[in-house]
């Protein structure tokens, strides 16, 4: 029944949609093209549109225009005398929006070819070995992304999404908890809506939840990186994501709607003024996930609802410099209220009323200034906050509620980067900057009213000072030599950090890399606290060297081959103080009551192959396949897997778009897009059930921790849209089918004490995504 109503829902969509009208349309493309390093314009610079006679010269602010280019798919290449070209494939022009693309140039000391790149900075090591780049055409192409850049890097090598429910990422074996987010190269919170989306407990994670706050309206090229990164990225282990916005229109007022089964979303942009090349941007959302579960859609049993605001503005400046302030804000909330009746309680969360709200917020800005004709100065700063509450309420025999469970996890930041780059000439680069961050925590875990809970509040700056210093040692020869200190003033722990890294072009298309960092990181704020006062204050920073050697072929057809080996050892983990199985390695949620010693360690090691076509003739691929092993071993000294060991990962995706224009004018264009996912499922620990009857919950065997491992993990996800230009519009029908084939995957397994058994829980099934955007 439940799928019937979708379908007809569906087809009720495509049928108003086929009433749309068209024509061939053309649009604008323009942007501006600067150095690298100092920020300034290059005037000249020439700007192509490959395969056709389009292209123009930028002018004396380094500003380019092209007028009256059709709609359409387009590689876009930039050059200048003494600078290394640059192409930026995958450019997708709508009768709807202008497209505005900046560029930045990186001059050079010897002619080399080429490199393809999605859309350089000055402020971001775009040419780093280890780092990917993220495209908002890439969020609206690829299937079951619903918009989010979390989900859109599991489709890389070595990246997996840590539940359905989501966005949490495990790379190479890592926790999710190893990762830092960044928003416009300043840290922030965790800035997910939900953050307990998933997780066993139902607790709050450092850094994944059910969907972003900020939304992919404003997302600019932002960039990801999966080990041993630049020095001027601290307070990771396992990877950086650094978002990015992008500026709104500065010359006219354009307008984004979009409404869909999981919310409705406006989006206004323009300039401040006629005469103003001031711009703002801003996004409201607001979800109803509710209809999909009127829907008969399963999205897990709890009430969902969640809305945010974003916004940045950008003030250009005299000779170069500009000046932004940017913003985003969410809250949301899952509820479970349980049935006044127990003849319907089947498992033992049925009698449960749970209540979870979270809300995140974060204000910022960044000033950037050329120095001169060879520096560069860029500050960003940004202050975010994330508040949560749950609550879980038993009732007894009488629907009687009973408080048992209170949890408050609180936490701020404040931070500010700061960095002076300098091109002492065209073969060698510096740059100094600073990273200081405010560390607020207040948190609460009171598993029963009256037991002493597991709490704590504090704070302490995280001073992160660096250099790099970057030298092109020959044509076709690059280094990167860096070095990183980190001190943390809540208990004084610090670390000393070199990093490292070379690559080497020794023919066209051919270039090999080979990177090292030593990278420490923050423990997570419950594992600070617990019941007994300043037991675990003093633990150190976690540390891993990370060792990866990369080769990259680009052929002619516009696809490339990379592969690359990682080799990441890890110590100074907290581990217990007694002989014990727990490592903070294993950690997504919860909180710790014991005392903990950074006597752990760890390592994780494989090798990652990746095939991608960028869209060319309206096809595109990603292939990639992941080979690990991610070990640990806690204060008993015996060896194990990690809880996310899966040792294989294989993901395929894929898709082709079709364009027809017909005599009546009328422009489509459709495109179909598959992902296959096929993962080695996570480990697990035995349950020892007749501990756990005893109990009245899960008790597991930790002598055998993480002895088994979860079935495979297969899903296949569909993304269909039918796009639609029309006069100073566009507009787009897309249905996103996650998990097509309906597959049970295994999501961990529990002590129920209502059907007194171990029950296995699965990941979501079939869930369908329709929606509709008008861009004008």
């Amino acid at each position: 029944m439940r799928h019937r109503q979708i379908l007809w829902i569906i087809s009720l969509l495509l049928i108003s949609a086929s009433g749309l009208l068209a024509q061939d349309f053309t649009q604008i493309l323009r942007g501006r093209i600067t150095d690298t390093d100092t920020g300034q314009p290059l005037v000249g610079a020439s700007v192509q549109l490959l395969g056709t006679d389009l292209g123009t010269i930028t002018d004396t602010e380094g500003i380019y225009r092209l007028d009256a280019v059709p709609v359409g798919r387009y590689r876009l290449q930039v050059s200048y005398v003494g600078f290394q070209p640059v192409i930026i494939p995958e450019i997708y022009l709508t009768s709807g929006k202008e497209e505005v693309r900046d560029v930045a140039l990186s001059e050079q000391a010897a002619d080399l070819d080429a490199i393809v790149v999605r859309a350089p900075r000055g402020d971001v090591y775009t040419t780093s070995p280890t780092v990917k780049t993220l495209t908002v055409e890439e969020t609206l192409r690829f299937p079951a992304t619903f918009f989010d850049p979390a989900r859109l890097v599991t489709t890389f090598a070595g990246v997996v999404q840590d539940n359905d429910q989501g966005n949490g990422i495990s790379i190479r074996g890592n926790s999710p908890n190893s990762l830092l987010w960044q928003l416009e190269g300043v840290d922030i919170v965790n800035p997910n809506h939900t953050p307990n989306a998933g997780t066993f407990s139902d607790r709050v994670t450092a850094n994944g939840g059910g969907v972003n706050i900020l939304s992919a309206q404003l997302l600019s090229t932002s960039y990801f990186y999966t080990g041993a990164f630049p020095a001027n990225y601290g307070n990771a282990l396992s990877g950086i994501m650094d978002m990015r916005l992008r500026p709104g229109n500065n010359q006219q007022y354009e307008f984004t709607g979009q409404a869909g089964l999981i919310g409705l979303e406006l989006a206004t942009e323009g300039p401040f003024g006629t005469d103003s090349q001031a711009s703002y941007l801003v996004n409201y959302r607001y979800s109803f996930v509710g209809l999909l579960s009127l829907l008969g859609v399963d999205v897990g049993d709890e009430d969902i609802s969640f809305q945010d605001l974003s916004f940045n503005l950008v003030f250009p400046g005299k000779k170069g410099s500009e000046f932004t302030l940017f913003g985003m804000g969410g809250i949301s909330e899952n509820n479970f209220i349980a049935e006044r009746d127990s003849s319907l309680w089947e498992i033992r969360k049925d009698r449960y009323d749970i209540r979870f709200e979270s809300r995140m917020g974060a204000i910022g800005s960044t000033y950037k200034t050329p120095v001169g004709e060879r520096g560069l100065w860029h500050t960003a700063a940004a202050f975010s906050i994330l508040e949560s509450t749950r609550l879980g309420d038993r009732l007894d025999d009488n629907y009687e509620a009973i408080r048992l469970e209170d949890d408050v996890y609180d936490q701020s930041k404040l931070s500010v980067h700061s960095f002076y780059q300098y091109k002492a000439n065209a073969a060698n680069r510096l740059r100094l900057g600073v990273n200081a961050t405010l560390h607020s925590y207040d948190i609460l875990s009171q598993q029963n009213v009256g037991s002493v809970p597991v709490s704590g509040t504090g704070d302490g700056w995280l001073f992160q000072p660096y250099v790099n210093w970057q030298s092109k040692l020959s044509a076709g020869l690059t280094s990167n030599l860096g070095l990183h200190y980190s001190h943390f003033g809540f208990n004084g722990s610090n670390a000393v950090e070199p990093r490292a890294s070379i690559e080497w072009a020794p023919s066209s298309g051919n270039r090999w890399s080979l990177s090292y960092g030593l990278h420490s990181q923050l423990q997570q704020p419950q594992l600070y606290f617990s019941s007994a006062s300043d037991r675990n204050q003093d633990l150190d920073l976690s540390k891993a060297h990370h060792f990866v050697l990369g080769y990259r072929k680009s052929l002619n057809s516009g696809s490339q081959i990379t592969t690359e080996l990682f080799y990441q050892s890890i110590f100074n983990v907290p581990v217990s103080a007694q002989s014990s199985s727990f490592s903070a390695l294993n950690l997504l949620e919860g909180f710790i009551d014991e005392a903990l010693v950074n006597e752990g360690t760890g390592k994780n090691y494989g090798i990652e192959l990746s095939w991608q076509q960028f869209v060319s003739n309206g096809f595109y691929y990603l292939f990639n396949a992941t080979a690990y092993q991610s070990k640990y071993t806690g204060s008993d000294g015996i060896e194990r897997d990690t809880r996310f060991n899966g040792n294989y990962i294989f993901n395929a995706t894929a898709g082709k778009e079709w364009r027809r224009i017909s005599k009546k004018g009328k422009d489509r264009l459709w495109g179909i897009n598959f992902r296959i996912a096929y993962l080695g499922g996570y480990r697990d620990t035995p349950i020892d059930e007749t501990a756990s009857r005893t109990a009245g919950r899960t008790v597991y065997e930790t002598d055998r921790a993480f002895s088994i491992q979860q079935k495979s993990y297969f899903r296949t996800d569909l993304r269909f849209y039918l796009k639609r230009n029309k006069a100073d519009a566009s507009r787009t029908l897309s249905l996103d089918i996650q998990n097509l084939t309906n597959a049970e995957n295994t999501a961990y397994s529990y002590y129920d004490a209502q059907q007194n058994a171990v029950i296995v829980q699965h990941q979501l099934g079939l869930i369908p995504m329709l929606s509709y955007r008008v861009e004008f």
